[in-house]
């Protein structure tokens, strides 16, 4: 596996949250693929967070439930971002 460094400014606030959909009128079957396809973002999102972090699947799930925000330095701690760039 290929090693990837993420670089943050020290700047820039991290948001992560559950992916979404927004209501719109479609066929049954539509709907049940697009659901469907967003589950499997959130399944493949939320491993990469697990892997990414070291936390328990439960840990990042809840964390995923809402918006959560933090600063690069708070990213960097929990393992999202490898390296925050400073002045």
């Amino acid at each position: 596996m290929v090693e990837k460094n993420l670089l943050l400014c020290y700047l820039i606030r991290v948001m992560i949250h559950q992916s979404a959909s927004s209501f719109y009128e479609a066929q049954t079957g539509e709907f049940i693929l697009e659901a469907e396809e967003l589950l499997k973002l959130l399944e493949s999102l939320t491993r990469v967070y697990v892997q990414r972090t070291g936390k328990p699947l439960w840990v990042v799930s809840e964390d995923m439930e809402r918006d959560v925000f933090m600063s690069a330095t708070k990213a960097q701690a929990l393992g999202i971002v490898d390296l925050v760039a400073v002045k």
